[in-house]
C-alpha cells in the first residue's frame, strides 16, 4: 500500500503582541503621568495550528516484539520491548513538526499539549482521537515528554480486523495532527520452525529394459532391443533390489561389476544430488491449520498482509513432484503365478518444487533470486525469510522414440541445449528459445555439447502438460506460471521450464 500523501495547510505566524503604553492626557488644568491599568487581551493566548504535527507513515503496533498491525513492521517490532509486560499491545509512531510549531513558543509536541506561560487562563492537554469504520469516535490517553518525537500508546482496547483513523488532538482548541490509518490483525500464525524451508537432494539412476522373444527350441530369451530408462529417488525411497528372475528382461545394477545377484546400492549409473527440491517433511508443507492450505502458503500470505498489502486470491506456489522411482517386479498382492516377473514402473513423491514466475513486461519465465527477494514486490519480500536461497528452473525432456523422461536443472541444461536450424546446432538465448524445438544429447558432455557420441541419446524439452507416458506426474494446475504478486496464470513458460527448485552451489 503506498503511503498517503497529505497536503499541509500552513497558518501564518502570529503577529507581534502589542504593548499597552501610558496615556498622557494634556489637560489645561492638570497633567498626569500615571500609567493606565492594562486590560486583558485575548491575544495573550497561543493559537495551536492544525496539520503542523505530521505522523510518519512507518507506524507499527507490536506485541511480544512481533507485529500485530498491517505494514512492514517485522524489523521495527523486533527492536521494541513492551517493558515488564510484553503482552501489552503498543502502537509505536514517529512525528515531525513544521515551523508553525518548531519556530514558535510552542516549540514541540509537549508544548502543543501543555499549558504555556502565554496561554493565559486556558489549559491544554492532548489525546489520541480514534475513529472506527462506522465513524464512531474514541480517545486514547496521550502525554508526550518534552523534546520527544517518537511515542507509543497502548491499543489493547481496539478491535482486530477493523481499520481505524488516528490523530493527535489538543482537547480545548481542537487543533489536530495529520491522520494515519491502522488495522490490527488477528490470529497471527507463529512459525515455530523458522528459517528457510528444508531441502532434499534427489538422486538419479537408470535401468536397462530388454525386449525379445522366447526361442521355441531351447527356451532361451532372444534380445531384440535394449532401452535405457531413468529413475529418481531420495534417500528415504531408495528402491528395493529386483528379483533374480527379472534379470532376463530388466536390470538396474551393473552386472559386469557386481555380478548377476540383484543389488540396490549402487544402482546402474547412480548419480547423487542431480538436483534439489524442498523437503516434504518440513512441517510447513503440511495442512496445519485444518483449512486445506499448506502452512507455507499461510505464512507467505500473512507476511504480505503485514506489509500492508492485500491479496486478490490465495497463494498456490508449491507443488509436489511425483516421478518414476523404480521397478516393481514382486508380488502385486494378487498372489497369482502370472504376476511373477512382471515389471511395472512405480512412482514416489520426491519433494516440493515451486511454480515458475512470468515477467509482466517481457512475458518471459524466471525463477526468483536474491535480486527479487530485495525488490519492492510484497510476495518476494515475504519469500526472503521462508525461501532465502536462489532458485533455478527445472525442465523435463523425453528421449526421441522412447518413452523415457529425464529431469534436468537449468544450470546443466544451458550448457548443452541447442536447436537445429539450417543443419546447424544453435545455442538458444532467452530471446530465441520460444517456439523452438530445444534438444540436447545425454549423458551430458559440456566440453563438446553439439557432437553426438555413440553412447548418447537425443532428448527434447517438453512442457509440463506434455508429460504423458509412464507414471511421471506434474500437477495439472502447476503447468502455468505466476506473476510477482503470486496470482496464477495459464500463460506457459516461454522456455518450457516446469518449475523452480533450489539452486545448487555448483
Amino acid at each position: 500500500m503506498k503511503p498517503m500523501i497529505m497536503t499541509l495547510s500552513f497558518i501564518s505566524c502570529e503577529e507581534n503582541i502589542p504593548r499597552n503604553r501610558p496615556v498622557l492626557d494634556y489637560d489645561a488644568t492638570a497633567i498626569t503621568d500615571e500609567p493606565q491599568e492594562e486590560e486583558p487581551s485575548s491575544e495573550l493566548t497561543i493559537e495551536r495550528p492544525s496539520g503542523a504535527i505530521i505522523i510518519q507513515p512507518n507506524h507499527c503496533a507490536c506485541q511480544n516484539a512481533k507485529p500485530i498491525s498491517l505494514g512492514n513492521c517485522e524489523a521495527i517490532c523486533s527492536e521494541k520491548n513492551s517493558g515488564a509486560n510484553p503482552e501489552t499491545r503498543l502502537l509505536y509512531f514517529e512525528t515531525q513538526t513544521t515551523a508553525e510549531i518548531s519556530a514558535t513558543d510552542i516549540e514541540d509536541i509537549w508544548g502543543f499539549c501543555n499549558t504555556l506561560p502565554r496561554d493565559g487562563s486556558l489549559t491544554a492537554s492532548c489525546s489520541i482521537e480514534v475513529k472506527d469504520e462506522k465513524g464512531n469516535t474514541n480517545t486514547l490517553a496521550f502525554e508526550p515528554e518534552k523534546g520527544a518525537t517518537s511515542f507509543s500508546v497502548e491499543v489493547g482496547g481496539l478491535s482486530e480486523d477493523e481499520t481505524y483513523r488516528l490523530s493527535i488532538v489538543e482537547n480545548n482548541s481542537g487543533a489536530r495532527s495529520t491522520t494515519i490509518q491502522m488495522r490490527l490483525i488477528s490470529d497471527l500464525i507463529e512459525d515455530n520452525i523458522g528459517g528457510p524451508l528444508a531441502l532434499m537432494p534427489v538422486n538419479q539412476y537408470s535401468c536397462l529394459f530388454r525386449t525379445g522373444v522366447i526361442d521355441s527350441t531351447d527356451g532361451s530369451f532372444i534380445i531384440e532391443d535394449v532401452n535405457r530408462f531413468h529413475f529418481y529417488f531420495i534417500s528415504a525411497t531408495r528402491p528395493e533390489p529386483l528379483k533374480a528372475s527379472s534379470l532376463q528382461t530388466v536390470n538396474c545394477h551393473d552386472m559386469e561389476l557386481y555380478g548377476t545377484t540383484p543389488i540396490n546400492s549402487p544402482l546402474l549409473e547412480e548419480t547423487t544430488n542431480v538436483f534439489t527440491v524442498w523437503n516434504r517433511e518440513d512441517p510447513r508443507f503440511y495442512n496445519l491449520g485444518g483449512e486445506g492450505k499448506l502452512r507455507v502458503h499461510e505464512l507467505l500470505e500473512q507476511n504480505i498482509r503485514l506489509q500492508g498489502q492485500t491479496l486478490s486470491s490465495s497463494l498456490n506456489l508449491f507443488f509436489e513432484l511425483e516421478w518414476p522411482s523404480g521397478i516393481d517386479d514382486g508380488d502385486t498382492g494378487v498372489g497369482s503365478e502370472e504376476d511373477e516377473g512382471v515389471a511395472e514402473t512405480i512412482s514416489n513423491k520426491l519433494g516440493y518444487y515451486m511454480t515458475p514466475f512470468i515477467d509482466s513486461e517481457t512475458y518471459k519465465a524466471y525463477c526468483p533470486t536474491q535480486q527479487h527477494y530485495y525488490s519492492n514486490s510484497a510476495l518476494f519480500k515475504a519469500m526472503r525469510e521462508i525461501i532465502g536461497i536462489d532458485t533455478e528452473g527445472l525442465y523435463a525432456a523425453k528421449q526421441d522414440n522412447v518413452c523415457d523422461f529425464i529431469l534436468i536443472r537449468e544450470t546443466v541444461l544451458k550448457k548443452i541445449w541447442f536447436y537445429i536450424e539450417g543443419g546447424q546446432h544453435i545455442q538458444p538465448t532467452s530471446d530465441t528459445v520460444a517456439g523452438k524445438k530445444i534438444q540436447f544429447y545425454w549423458p551430458a558432455d559440456p566440453s563438446s555439447p553439439y557432437i553426438k557420441k555413440s553412447h548418447q541419446r537425443v532428448y527434447t524439452l517438453k512442457q509440463g502438460n506434455e508429460i504423458s507416458c509412464g507414471s511421471a506426474s506434474v500437477p495439472d494446475d502447476s503447468s502455468g506460471s505466476s506473476g510477482s504478486d503470486g496470482i496464477r496464470s495459464n500463460y506457459p513458460p516461454h522456455d518450457k521450464r516446469i518449475g523452480c527448485i533450489p539452486k545448487l552451489e555448483n
